[in-house]
């Protein structure tokens, strides 16, 4: 994979991040289905942020993971994420809207985005520098 690639990867997580954005700023207590938007947003931006992590690390040779709470961890280790525990919480809130769907869990997964969107801001910045460097030949994990 080339660096050009890697940075199409994160172009399409920057586009699926902005419209997590837009879903977020809906009241949900005024349009009902802002909720079901902002998750739906949300699971894509957070599949695809892990698909990032996991084509640069293996890019890199930092590292590979199958598993969501793996890529957190080697993330966490690359420095590429600076708190753990909140991306865990993330993960979870992700897990949480695979299985049986409530209201009550809609909401809770409605304010943890909302509370703690701004770490996929945070990665794509990290990653973007990154790129930046590879495209510099400056190379390391």
């Amino acid at each position: 994979m080339m660096a050009e690639e890697l940075r199409n990867v994160l172009k399409t997580l920057e586009r699926a991040y902005g419209r997590l954005k837009e879903a977020l700023l809906i009241d949900p207590r005024e349009v009902e289905i802002a909720i079901d938007a902002t998750i739906q947003r949300f699971e894509f931006t957070f599949e695809l942020a892990w698909k990032a992590v996991k084509k640069i690390a293996e890019f890199l040779g930092a590292g590979e993971c199958n598993s969501g709470r793996g890529r957190i961890k080697l993330a966490y280790r690359l420095g590429w994420i600076t708190d753990e525990d909140k991306w865990l919480s993330l993960l979870e809130a992700r897990n949480l809207t695979s299985h049986a769907y409530s209201k009550k869990m809609a909401w809770e997964v409605y304010k943890t985005v909302k509370e703690e969107h701004v770490l996929f801001e945070e990665l794509i910045s990290t990653l973007n520098e990154k790129i930046a460097r590879l495209l510099d030949n400056r190379i390391s994990p």
